[in-house]
């Protein structure tokens, strides 16, 4: 195994496990759309809803590349 297919493979892992850890089933509340993103690749590895509450929102932050 080439050390970048190593490489994708455990930030693929990761990213399934912080999916399965933060991911919410749509229940009619406000929802997130949320994505895991390899940023050397630009890579979609997983991508989950996670609903929020209106006074969630000062705990809330955006990050950019």
């Amino acid at each position: 195994m080439t050390a970048d297919l190593a490489r994708l493979r455990a930030a693929q892992a990761k990213a399934d496990a912080v999916v399965r850890a933060v991911a919410d089933t749509p229940d009619g509340g406000p929802m997130l759309f949320v994505a895991v993103v390899d940023p050397e690749t630009n890579t979609r590895l997983a991508n989950c809803f996670v609903s929020y509450r209106p006074d969630d929102l000062p705990r809330l932050r955006l990050v950019t590349s």
